[in-house]
This record gives C-alpha cells, structure tokens and sequence, in this order.
C-alpha cells in the first residue's frame, strides 16, 4: 500500500492561534522536516527527547523567542479538541497521536467529532434528600458535576430510557487505566483510506464508568460545550470495557456518552461505536438535558419496568404575557465606544451564557497550555469554548445587543455590564424570563418567538424585511450584507428555540418545511391569552 500523501497548508486568519504550542510545533516541523517525513511515508514518529527539552530545539527557541519561558513537553501535546491544535497541525489537518514508549505519531488522522447542541426536553430534577457537603447551586468541577448527575436520578433516567431493564446505577471506573494490546484503524482525513496502529499498552485517563443491570455508560465530563472533541477520549476506554467482559464473560450493551455542564444545563449525549476495529465508527444515539429543580415531585422514580415520573410545568402562557408586557425598543443598540453592535450570528445559548460569567471575572485567565491572556480577548474565548476567533465576536456581540455587555468608550474593552451582572446573580429560571423579555425587545427575536408559539410558518423573506426595518437607521457600512441573511436568521431562529426549550417549550417535530409544532409541558389554549395586537411590518 502506497503511504506517500501530498500535504498543502490551508489555514484562515480566524483559525490561528498565538500562543506556546502553535510556536513550538513550528520549530519542532521546521528541524526536523515533518512535512517532507510525512509525504514520504504517510506519518512521522517523534520521541519526547526531541522535544523541548532536546538542546538544539532549546537552542531554537531561545533564537527566536529570547526572554520566552520554553513550554513543556505536557503543554504541547494535549489537544482534546481541534481548534486547540498548533497552528501547523491544522494548515496541513495534521494530528498527533500517543503510541506508546514516550513516541507520538503524527498522521493525517481523522480524529475529532462534531457536538451538537440540539432541542431537545430539559427534564427539571431534584435530589431525594437534601444536601449538606454539596452545594448544588455551585457546581465547578466535573467530578462534582457526575456526582449531582448521580444523586439526582440524571444518569439512571438515562439508563432506562436506553434499556427499560435497567434499574439501578453504579460507578465503576474512573482515573488512570492500562489497556493492553491496542489494535484499530483510524481513517485518513485526506484520502479517506484506513491508518492502522498496533499499540503494546495505553494509558487512558477515564472520567467515569457507570454499570446497570444491561448497560454499561462510559462518561467523558466537560464543563463548558465544546465544538468538538476527540474521539479518542471516549474509544480507547471502550475498548478497555471490552477487554474486561471478554475475561469476565459478562457481556452488556455498551454505550459511551459525552457529559457537559454549562452554567444550568446538564448535557448528555450518548454514541455507541459499531466497530471496535474502527475508531470512526462512533454514531450517536440521543442526546439528554437536564436541570435542578427544588420541587419533590421531580425526584426520579421508576414505578415499573416502563414508567417514568416526572413533574410537568412551564406554560405557553406566561411566556406570552412576558412578550406581550415588555415595551420593543425603536433604537438599535451600540457600545459605549460608538461602535454599532453587529446583528446576532450566535447559535449556541449555552456558550453565550458561560461566556459572560468568563467575562465577568476579575481574576487572570489562565489557558490550558499554562498560559496568562486577556480574559475579554479572543485566545480567551478559544482556548474556553473551542470556537475559532469569528466566533468569539459572534457571541461577544449577541451578549452586547441584548445589553449584557459593553465596550469601554476609553480602552474599547469589553466589559459585563450592570444588567449582566444581574443576570448573573439570577436563577435559572429567573434567567429564562429575563431572557425573553431582553430578546423581546427586538422586533426580530419577538417576531419568531410569537411565531414558534403559535407553531406558524416563519418566512425568510419576511424576516430579512424585518431585520431590515430593525437596522433602517444605523450607517449603510454597519448593515448585513444579502450573503450573511440566512446565517442571521438561522442565529434568531436558533436562540429563540434554546430559550423556549429551556422554559419548557420544545419542538416536537416538523410538519413540513419551516413550520414547527411545539409542545408543552401541560394542556392550554395558547390563542386565549392573544388580547394584544402588533403589527411588525
């Protein structure tokens, strides 16, 4: 088989990075000639004494970043998520895998998967017995974020939903493992051609490993949503699993599930991989939410083998009256540095919620390479949430035009704002509410929301008219151009969607193009509350 590839280095302004590691694999690459190894060859194999530790790469360094700290090798080689990668890696879509004995395989190695956040229920649970070692309101770290999914009956409502049979859940595995006798393909990004790779033994550093009486649920913890992570992180604990039943003989349907803890949302989605010989083979089967709830009638129960108890709230109601009550401005917003705010592209509420509590610290941000950078920046942002540096003005600019955050007229620096503050200090559904009265102040925002209420169809044509009307006054150079229309209205739709579904309001299913129905969590006629007529055209 012909190993040889053909690499050309493609990457955007918007997708670099500038910090220690994207320095460090530049000189790495240019010593010793990585690019031209891996056309010849297909990979490259570098050990860990070539590293930053080797002299003549110490050498370079202190040539070409004098009174820079050199990193360490640890800082350089952790790449969870892809827009982490080093810019070198990502101009030629390169990626670096662990092989065993202190060497790293670098290949054109398909290895991140897509996370999407998508709209589904958020089920409102709450713990059977109350809490004194445990502050649920305060939940930082992942370990603690598992132990809130356990107590409060998250994990074993996931359990079964994916096997009725399953009643009871207990965590087995978690920390550092050995897995023997690794052997699997990975596919070559490029070609689309199988990477073979035959590893003696790999350390892999699980989050946690929870068993019921047919299942088996693999968890990957993070606490913010990613764009998208490493596969490898939820394979390579797989196949230990497997190792394991093989020499208990007690086989169980097993599942590996990505577990996400934004700021009041918690995210699991759940994969299953179909080849154990392929580490692409992983397909996604359903993703969960779930919230905190003090009500008693949220505390999970199974009465038998295929019912489930949970308390149904949230009216379409309220979230009418809250439209309805809330005064549209006639302005459109700008920063206090007279910059006009650029309409919304943001897609991800979560993302745009952790944001601002990121912002609104006043202690110094620290990357994951070890590294101290502005906390409003954008390496900030893409070292956080994994998005690209478009993205962080995207989301830096839905929280300005919604008045959660400002930019400094003196220094232009972002800042929270009052109102954010506020927010902030609010509850999760507190937050909900002042959330459709902030979007309601907009003429775009409350016309979707009124539509998907109502389960009408939302037009696009009519829509760009509208956002049209809601910029008519703002400098020609600060409108949307005719290309970016469709991403907008995507943004209002989507943002519109996560608030609803976080109320209680989700979309069921569709009924033909761009006509959503929508359920609620109990029996009401929406058409009773419309007493107010407004007309937005």
């Amino acid at each position: 088989m012909n190993n040889q590839v053909k690499l050309k280095y493609v990457l955007q302004p918007e997708d670099k990075r500038k910090n220690k590691p994207s320095y460090a694999w530049d000189i790495l690459f240019k010593k010793y000639d990585i690019v031209k190894e891996i056309e010849q060859q297909g990979y490259y194999d570098i050990r860990t004494d070539q590293m930053m530790r080797n002299r003549g790469v110490i050498a370079l360094w202190q040539q070409k970043y004098p009174g820079k700290s050199i990193p360490d090798n640890r800082n350089i080689l952790k790449f969870d998520f892809s827009v982490d990668l080093p810019n070198v890696f990502k101009g030629y879509h390169l990626q670096i895998m662990p092989i065993g004995g202190n060497i790293y395989r670098i290949a054109p190695f398909n290895m991140y998967y897509k996370l999407k956040n998508e709209n589904v229920p958020i089920i409102p649970m709450t713990s059977p017995i109350k809490m004194s070692s445990l502050d649920l309101s305060n939940v930082t770290t992942e370990p603690n974020a598992q132990t809130v999914a356990e107590i409060t009956g998250m994990f074993s409502y996931v359990f079964h939903d994916l096997n009725d049979n399953n009643r009871t859940v207990v965590s087995t595995l978690s920390g550092k493992n050995n897995v023997q006798n690794v052997n699997f393909n990975v596919d070559n990004i490029l070609n689309h051609q199988p990477i073979t790779l035959s590893i003696d033994t790999w350390q892999a550093e699980i989050d946690g490993v929870y068993e019921s009486e047919k299942t088996v649920l693999i968890i990957e913890s993070k606490m913010k949503f990613p764009k998208d992570f490493n596969i490898r992180q939820l394979f390579i604990p797989r196949l230990l699993i497997e190792q394991t039943m093989e020499k208990l003989e007690l086989h169980k349907e097993a599942y590996a599930g990505y577990f996400v803890k934004t700021r009041d949302i918690y995210i699991l989605t759940v994969y299953k991989f179909t080849d154990l010989q392929n580490m692409n083979s992983m397909k996604k089967c359903k993703q969960y939410k779930f919230s905190l709830s003090d009500d008693p009638q949220n505390i999970f129960k199974i009465k038998d083998g295929s019912t489930i108890e949970l308390n149904k709230e949230r009216t379409i109601n309220k979230i009418y009256n809250l439209i309805y009550n809330t005064e549209m401005t006639t302005i459109y917003p700008s920063y206090s540095n007279g910059d006009i705010i650029s309409f919304p592209q943001a897609n991800n509420l979560q993302i745009s919620l952790d944001y601002l509590d990121l912002l609104d610290s006043s202690e110094d941000y620290i990357t994951i390479n070890g590294e101290k950078v502005e906390r409003s920046g954008a390496e900030a942002f893409m070292d956080a949430f994994k998005y690209n540096r478009r993205q962080y003005n995207y989301y830096l600019n839905w929280l300005g035009y919604l008045g959660l955050v400002d930019r400094d007229a003196v220094s232009d620096s972002p800042y929270v704002t009052k109102n954010g503050k506020s927010f902030r200090m609010a509850g999760f559904h507190q937050q909900n509410v002042m959330l459709i009265k902030l979007m309601a102040c907009h003429i775009s925002f409350r016309k979707v929301l009124l539509k998907m209420l109502g389960g009408e169809t939302i037009d696009t044509d009519q829509m760009k008219y509208v956002i049209q009307q809601e910029m008519k006054d703002i400098p020609t150079k600060s409108q949307i151009s005719s290309s970016t229309f469709p991403r907008r209205i995507s943004s209002v739709k989507s943002m519109c969607n996560q608030v609803l579904t976080q109320m209680g309001v989700y979309k069921k299913r569709m009924v033909s193009k761009d006509i959503l129905e929508y359920g609620v969590d109990c029996k009401i006629n929406p058409n009773a509350v419309r007493t107010k007529k407004i007309s937005f055209l």
